[in-house]
C-alpha cells in the first residue's frame, strides 16, 4: 500500500493572523514605553538627588570654613568688592579681617620713654615655654601694640629672631616694619607694653562663567593679585550668579555689636545640561543658606 503525502503540507501548520500580530506589537510597544518612562524618571530623580546633595555639600564646606575662620578673627570684618577695595554698600562680594595668631609679645622700650612715630622697627620678646609660646612673627603678619589712646597696628616686612634664652625660656625678635609706625607710643620703663600678632585674610565671591567661585585668600596684606590662582584657594565653585547672589555679605549693627551675615545661594552644575529644562517648574537643585558669623571678640566690639 502506497503512503500518499499531502501536496501542500504547510497548509496544516498553525500561524499568527494579522490581527494577532498587531495586538502583540501594541503590547510590546506599551511595555517598551513603560520601561523607558521608568528608566527616564529614575535617571532624572538620580540627577536631581545627586545635584541637591552636591549643592548641600558645597554650601556646608563654605559655611564650615567661614565659621571656623571668623571665630579666629581679631578685628571687625571689612566689606570689600571684587577689586579688594573696602565698600560702604549694604551688601558686598567679600570681606577681610585680621586672624588671631598669638600673644602676648612684650615690646621693648628702646629709650625708656616709648616708641617714636617715625620708628621703622620694633623689638619684641616672646615666651618659649611649651604652654605659653606664641608663634614667631613672619613677613606678612601684623603686630598690634597696646596703647591707651588706641591700639597701633603695623605690618611686618621682615623678622629677625635672636638667640633663645633657654634659662628664662624667652626669645627676642626684631621686626622690620613695612612703613613707619605713624603714631608715637609712650610708656615708662616701669610699665610693660604688650602686642598681639595677627594676619589678614579674605573671602570673596567672583563670577566665573555660569557660576561663581567662593575664594579664600590666606594672605591679603599687602593685597595680592586677585586674579592669580596661586594667591587663593577655591572653597566652592557652585555659587549662583543670579542677581544679588554674588554679594552675599552684610554687616548688621545690634546695639554696640557688629554681626556679619552671609546669604549664600548654590546650585550644583554636575547635571546642569541634563536638568536644564527641568529647573523652572519642577523640583530644582538650588540651595539657599543664611547664616550669622561671629568673631572671637563678640560682644566686645
Amino acid at each position: 500500500m502506497i503512503n500518499m503525502q499531502p501536496l501542500c503540507p504547510y497548509r496544516n501548520r498553525s500561524g499568527f493572523t494579522l490581527v494577532e500580530l498587531m495586538i502583540y506589537l501594541t503590547i510590546g510597544i506599551l511595555l517598551s514605553y513603560v520601561t523607558y518612562s521608568f528608566l527616564t524618571g529614575a535617571s532624572v530623580l538620580y540627577a536631581k538627588n545627586m545635584s541637591i546633595v552636591h549643592s548641600h555639600i558645597n554650601l556646608r564646606s563654605v559655611v564650615d570654613r567661614l565659621c571656623n575662620n571668623m571665630q579666629q578673627a581679631n578685628s571687625r570684618p571689612v566689606l570689600i568688592d571684587t577689586s579688594g577695595n573696602p565698600v560702604v554698600t549694604a551688601t558686598s562680594a567679600g570681606l577681610y579681617y585680621d586672624r588671631y595668631r598669638g600673644d602676648p609679645y612684650v615690646v621693648t622700650n628702646p629709650s625708656g620713654t616709648g616708641l617714636l612715630a617715625t620708628a621703622t622697627s620694633v623689638t619684641v620678646t616672646l615666651s618659649t615655654a611649651p604652654l605659653a609660646s606664641p608663634p614667631v612673627p613672619a613677613a606678612g603678619d601684623a603686630i598690634i601694640i597696646s596703647n591707651p589712646s588706641g591700639d597701633v597696628r603695623a605690618l611686618i616686612s621682615a623678622s629677625t629672631p635672636g638667640a633663645v634664652d633657654a634659662v628664662n625660656q624667652r626669645q627676642s625678635i626684631t621686626l622690620t616694619l613695612a612703613a613707619a609706625l605713624g603714631t608715637a607710643i609712650s610708656w615708662s620703663s616701669s610699665e610693660v607694653r604688650t602686642a598681639t600678632l595677627v594676619h589678614r585674610e579674605a573671602f570673596m565671591v567672583v563670577p566665573v562663567g555660569n557660576v561663581s567661585e567662593f575664594r579664600f585668600f590666606q594672605n591679603f596684606e599687602p593685597m595680592p593679585v586677585l586674579t592669580n590662582p596661586a594667591n587663593y584657594s577655591v572653597v566652592s565653585n557652585q555659587i549662583s550668579i543670579l542677581s544679588g547672589e554674588t554679594t552675599p555679605f552684610s554687616i548688621d549693627t545690634v546695639g554696640t555689636d557688629k554681626i556679619v551675615r552671609a546669604s549664600l545661594f548654590a546650585r550644583s552644575t554636575d547635571f546642569s545640561t541634563y536638568l536644564s529644562t527641568k529647573q523652572a517648574y519642577e523640583f530644582n537643585t538650588f540651595v539657599r543658606l543664611n547664616t550669622v558669623l561671629s568673631s572671637r571678640l563678640r560682644p566686645q566690639q
